[in-house]
Order: structure tokens, then sequence, then C-alpha cells
């Protein structure tokens, strides 16, 4: 009863004020504000709260019959703010695609394994100096399923490097691919550099909207369109380093199509792809299919 009392006083307060500067405006106005009464029970303490003309009014009330009255004018701008942070919230998306990713390439044989035969030994890699990078540049993302599920896609650029285990042999561009050697040319860089202009296509996966917190998945096929390939070695003699670089397409395919996967949890993403076609152009050498793993820095 004490608290419908000192409501009442402070609606009558309010009503009067309220009445006064109707009467004092030139042009007054009607409201059609609504009157919304909550009555919150808490442990040792009763609370009415009553929000009326963009008002919220609070009156606490104790076991000791102490009585307090909370008078809250900016409860429409606690209100936007709490809309804008919920807004902020959801325009915070979960990459899946966009980042720096650092990863070492090469390609496996069609017995699966990245023993080369001998008959093409000039092909077989120094894994430690065959690593590759990606800048995945632009990202759009689709929703599927709440905030949870999206269809992904983008652009992005791959650099491969395949760096080549043999000193003394240059690659021809010939048809089938060939090399020829020269023991009187150490090289001390030898490596095929292709560069690749990318685009995926994935079912994301997410458990939660802010990237710091989120584990997420992503699994789909990535299209891979080369847009340029050169042979890049170094090597001395008599004194002078020459580092020639040869441009040249070495019978590549065109373009490659990968089965890709990734998996990561705030900033850092694993990822893995695996090709479905040929590295090189059917019946120009052996079949072999190219791969990339490595760690991800998402945007």
């Amino acid at each position: 009863m004490k608290a419908l009392s000192i409501i009442a006083l402070v609606l009558s307060m309010l009503s009067s004020a309220a009445f006064a500067q109707e009467v004092a405006g030139e042009n007054p106005t009607t409201t059609e504000d609504s009157v919304e009464v909550v009555i919150t029970p808490k442990k040792g303490q009763d609370s009415t709260i009553v929000k009326v003309a963009g008002m919220k009014i609070i009156v606490l009330n104790d076991n000791k019959n102490n009585t307090e009255v909370i008078i809250d004018e900016e409860v429409d701008g606690e209100n936007a703010d709490s809309n804008d942070d919920d807004d902020d919230k959801c325009d915070d998306k979960v990459s899946h695609w966009a980042g720096i990713r650092l990863g070492v390439n090469g390609y496996l044989t069609s017995a699966g394994t990245p023993e080369i035969p001998s008959v093409v030994s000039f092909l077989e890699l120094d894994y430690a100096k065959s690593v590759s990078w990606d800048l995945n540049l632009l990202e759009k993302d689709f929703r599927l399923y709440k905030n949870n599920v999206e269809l992904v896609t983008g652009l992005g650029l791959h650099f491969a490097n395949y760096a080549f285990k043999s000193k003394v042999t240059t690659l021809n561009n010939t048809d089938p691919l060939t090399a020829y050697t020269d023991s009187n040319k150490v090289l001390e860089k030898n490596k095929l550099k292709v560069t690749y202009l990318t685009a995926p296509l994935m079912i994301g996966f997410s458990t939660n909207q802010d990237e710091d917190k989120a584990f997420r998945l992503a699994v789909g096929g990535q299209v891979s369109w080369r847009i340029g390939s050169r042979l890049k070695q170094r090597y001395s003699s008599q004194g002078e380093t020459y580092k020639p670089k040869i441009k040249s397409d070495y019978d590549l395919n065109p373009l490659l199509i990968h089965a890709t996967a990734s998996v990561g949890y705030g900033p850092v993403n694993i990822y893995a792809n695996y090709g479905l076609n040929n590295l090189f152009e059917k019946n120009k050498t052996i079949d072999l299919t190219p791969f990339d793993v490595g760690v991800q820095l998402m945007f």
C-alpha cells in the first residue's frame, strides 16, 4: 500500500508537470503513452516499476520498511543502446574464408603416395621448401539457418611453390614434359612457382557469432584458375650469381578443382585442399594430384 501511495503521488506530480508544459506551449500536443506496471519481488525486497511518458519509476521496499524511489528519465536511450549492441553482435559475422594462409603444397601419384617414379625423378619435391601461401581477400556469406549455417563463397589468390630436389635438372616446356641435365651448373634454387585465382563454394558452420569464441567448420569445393607460372632458379658460376626466371605454362592444367575443408576456433583455422583433377594436363606426364595443408589467420 505504501508503494502504491508513493507511485500515485509521483504520477500526480508528473501529470501536473506535463499539464503545465502543455499549457505553456504555443502548439499543444497530445500523447498516447501507455503505462506499464511490473511487480518483481526479490529476496528480502519488493520492487514496483512504472514506465510512463518515456520515464521509469522504481520503488524499492525492504523488510525494515525502508523505501527508495528511483526516477530514470533515459529509458528510451537505454533501450536504443541495447538494440545497437544487439545489432553490432548480429553484424559481427564469423569468417570461413577471408584471411592469410601459410602451408605446404605437393602432389601424390595415382598410387596415393608422394614417391615419384624414377622415369620422372626430376619432379621429386623437397617438401621443406615447397611452401604455399594464400591471400583470401573477399568473402560473401548467405545465411541458411539462423546465424549458425551459411553458404560461403569469395575470391582469393593462391601462390604455389614446387621446390625440386634435383640440383642439376631444368624443366623443358615440351610435350610431353621433360627436363635436361647440366652437371656443370649446380642449382641452389630450383622451383616451379604457380599463381592461381581461387573461388570457394562451401557450407560453413559456427557455434557463436563472436568470432573470438566461435568454433567453426567449413566443407565444400574450390576452383583455381592459373594466371601465371614460371621456373625460378639460382646458381653460381665463375664467381657470378645468376637468377633466371623462365615464364611458361609447363603443361600445367589451367583449371584445378579441389575438395576443401577447414576447422578452427577464434582467429585461427587449419585447412586442407585435395585436387580432384591432375596438376598437369592429361598425357603430358604421369598423373599427379595436387594438395596443400596449413594454417590460416582469419580477417
